[in-house]
């Protein structure tokens, strides 16, 4: 009877610890699953402006539409320019197509919001070199060059923004950058086509 305690015992107890083992290689695995897929989709969305602005035709240009939300549009040709709106609330990026710089703006319905998390862009920002003179000189003393474009996104690097508990996600949404889960990235773009160049820097 002894005997047969002990064994149940040992069975007992090397059942909880290989429970325990899988519990923590499956959440071990989803977490770096998240996070790829995470860096997977940064890098498509940085890949994709990258070559739009190297390829611009156009001088790009940023500003609010009449909801607040920041649109980035990038004339790829006389018929086509590429526009890129982050929504805030929602906080995500979307990607849209006008047929030239001064038609009607896409609205968000019309355009195609990337594959990410609702909520996992915690910002979406664009700079450019021309927007005033300081910028030129910082432009020329780090890059010898004098346009450039600045793409830089905060991303929740992590789990995903929904499986969150509310107050995890409040403090996140209040400090970004005192969370150690997110993480910057950014680019600095410099055109291939010069005809609009001198334009741009005057």
């Amino acid at each position: 009877m002894v005997e047969l305690v002990f064994v149940a015992g040992m069975i007992l107890l090397l059942s909880g610890s290989m429970f325990q083992l899988m519990r923590t290689i499956t959440k071990t695995f989803k977490h770096s699953q998240n996070k790829l897929d995470i860096l997977q989709t940064t890098r498509i969305i940085m890949s994709g402006i990258r070559n739009e602005l190297r390829n611009a035709a156009n001088k790009p240009q940023s500003y609010p539409d009449e909801d607040g939300r920041e649109r980035l549009s990038i004339p790829l040709s006389d018929t086509e320019v590429v526009q890129y709106c982050f929504d805030k609330d929602s906080r995500r990026l979307y990607r849209g197509k006008k047929s030239d710089m001064g038609a009607r703006d896409p609205s968000l319905s019309e355009m195609r919001p990337f594959l990410f998390n609702d909520g996992q862009i915690l910002a979406f920002e664009y700079d450019s070199s021309y927007r005033d003179s300081n910028a030129f000189v910082e432009s020329e003393l780090a890059l010898n060059s004098k346009v450039w474009f600045k793409v830089s996104m905060k991303i929740l690097y992590t789990e995903k923004f929904a499986e969150l508990k509310q107050a995890e996600k409040d403090e996140i949404l209040k400090n970004p950058d005192a969370d150690p889960r997110v993480k910057a990235f950014f680019m600095m773009i410099t055109p291939r086509k010069v005809n609009w160049l001198l334009q741009a820097t005057q």
